[in-house]
């Protein structure tokens, strides 16, 4: 925090400038000549924040090494994979927050003294949004003098840390006041430039519908540890614009002209084809979606190349035959394989047995299945490290794409889903709407935005599927959708305990982490307040071995909640 309080203006000695109409994802040319932080344009200064936040989310939600999507079970690594999927997580700097939040900080002061107040608006929210995630992710942090080194004031550049409960209020408060600036026709705002608006091109309703959903978000966040007030909020929230199409929401596409700028598993700037190797389905996923029926399987995910059958049709142990590869039951048993079932595969894991999917189509990686690299899961016949593997479904080929124009491809940062699935939570509760509704609305959203909506009528009667009315269905059905950004099923997990998920057998702690540990750079040049913290942090029997800071211990958020455990 000291270092990023430091650089805070020293950050700005260059600009960045956007190109042309088509802006997406890190589209930018860098002016060697800079601008000075007093004089600069704020259109000048956003769309470097909401790249970060597009990258980010991709990073944390998808394949990253701290991905959300290792804890909620959506994808496995096969090679370099303790971090994602066993959560044996590495220092996590906090650094990159806090810049992004130094350069929107510019921005809005810019904006304020320029009278800009789609600017002041657009910051707020976007101020709101990172403030938000450190919030989730680490619990209590630096917020109130968290950006005020420029005053020279010893205290803020050792900020104190505000509680969770501070920042999550203060997010909501701010998300309030931008709602209210944005609130206008687009031609009584000033110097609004579409192009460089990589969110919404310049179009304050849908600004406006993104803040009020983001506050309908952090409400349902609160809904559990503050009930009553959550509740007030919510029902305001639904008296108000959100996001109501997944044409408004938010969403950022990527441009595909280079590695750095690119969907990150794609195989058009990595010919080696080995980060898109290595993100592999989790088991606990495709298992999910086979028994609902879920065309989305087949968008995500590829069948598997070579299928294993166990059978005695063929004298040999081991053969394969028309691109499948049979095994007699005799051979598993004399090389003490079992095969895979969800409800016994940690067990026999536990009891040293190796294992085999044989459902032939679709095949993911249990969730921390071995104790390191999982590249020789199901017998794969040239197991080696960021290699490949014929009987592990890989991703699906749409993710071999650097870019599809933002149709697929994207970060989506909020989604129609989401907020449709936020207003169904909110109905069951019975703080207003039709949560049956809305429910299918989310379902059907979410199959229009990956390309299958027209299977909309068949999947939504199937069992598991049609509306039951219950918390666990709709924290399911939204745990799903969000495939690819799963922070936000990780954050509901943590407060409802959905969908119920268990580790595999080699994970760090016989249970799923709840935040990140502080960044040590954090922990050694603004001790005194990071001590101060810790006891906001309570000890669970999953954390005792690290102390208070531990990815184990309960955050204010989750404390006498009783969730998830």
């Amino acid at each position: 925090m000291k270092l990023i309080n430091i650089i805070y203006y020293s950050f700005f000695v260059f600009i960045v400038l956007f190109a042309s109409s088509c802006m997406d994802l890190t589209e930018l040319n860098e002016n060697p000549n800079g601008v000075e932080p007093s004089t600069v344009d704020p259109n000048l200064l956003l769309p470097t924040v909401m790249t970060f936040i597009g990258t980010n989310n991709i990073e944390l939600g998808f394949n990253g090494d701290r991905s959300s999507a290792g804890v909620m079970q959506q994808v496995q690594k096969d090679s370099w994979a303790e971090d994602l999927n066993n959560y044996d997580w590495d220092e996590f700097e906090w650094s990159d927050f806090y810049n992004a939040l130094a350069t929107n900080d510019l921005a809005y002061q810019r904006a304020v003294e320029l009278g800009y107040e789609f600017h002041q608006g657009v910051a707020l929210v976007m101020k709101s949004y990172i403030f938000g995630r450190i919030a989730d992710f680490w619990g209590a942090a630096p917020y109130n003098t968290a950006l005020k080194a420029e005053s020279g004031e010893k205290e803020d550049l050792f900020p104190e840390f505000d509680s969770q409960e501070t920042i999550y209020k203060g997010i909501i408060d701010d998300l309030l006041a931008a709602s209210g600036l944005l609130s206008k026709s687009k031609n009584q705002y000033d110097n609004i430039n579409d192009d460089i608006d990589l969110f919404f091109g310049g179009d304050p309703a849908k600004w406006q519908k993104f803040a009020n959903s983001l506050a309908l978000r952090y409400y349902m966040r609160l809904s559990e540890k503050l009930p009553d007030y959550a509740e007030a909020g919510v029902k305001s929230m639904l008296s108000k614009p959100l996001i109501g199409s997944i044409d408004e929401e938010c969403s950022l596409a990527y441009v595909g002209s280079g590695s750095d700028d690119s969907w990150p598993t794609n195989t058009d700037f990595d010919p080696s084809e080995s980060s898109f190797k290595r993100v592999k389905p989790c088991a606990t996923l495709t298992d999910r979606l086979k028994e609902l029926k879920d065309p989305r399987i087949d968008v995500w995910f590829s069948p598997v190349e070579v299928p294993i059958v166990v059978s005695d049709e063929y004298s040999s142990d081991d053969v394969i035959v028309d691109g499948v590869r049979y095994l007699t039951p005799g051979y598993l048993s004399a090389q003490n394989v079992k095969i895979y079932n969800a409800a016994t595969f940690k067990q026999y894991r536990e009891d040293g047995y190796t294992l085999v999917d044989t459902s032939s189509v679709y095949v993911g990686i249990p969730p921390s299945v071995a104790s390191y690299d999982p590249y020789d899961y199901n017998l794969n016949p040239n197991p080696t490290l960021g290699g490949g593997n014929v009987h592990v479904s890989y991703l699906g080929d749409l993710f071999r794409n650097a870019e599809d124009g933002g149709e697929y491809i994207k970060s989506r940062i909020l989604s129609y889903p989401e907020v449709c699935f936020l207003k169904a939570e909110a109905a069951l509760k019975g703080w207003g709407g039709d949560a049956e509704e809305s429910y299918y609305d989310g379902v059907e959203a979410s199959l229009q935005d990956w390309g299958v909506g027209d299977e909309y009528e068949a999947y939504s009667s199937n069992d598991g599927v049609a509306y039951e009315g219950t918390l666990e269905q709709i924290i399911e059905q939204k745990w799903i959708a969000s495939f690819t950004v799963a922070e936000e099923a990780w954050m509901d997990w943590r407060r409802t305990g959905y969908p119920d998920l268990e580790t595999g057998p080699y994970p760090m702690r016989d249970r799923l982490p709840l935040r990140f540990f502080y960044p040590e750079e954090e922990r050694n040049s603004n001790a005194a307040n990071y001590e101060a913290i810790l006891s906001s942090l309570e000890k669970t029997n999953f954390s005792s071995s690290d102390g208070e800071d531990s990815s184990w211990s309960k955050m204010w958020l989750l404390q006498g909640t009783e969730k998830p455990w």
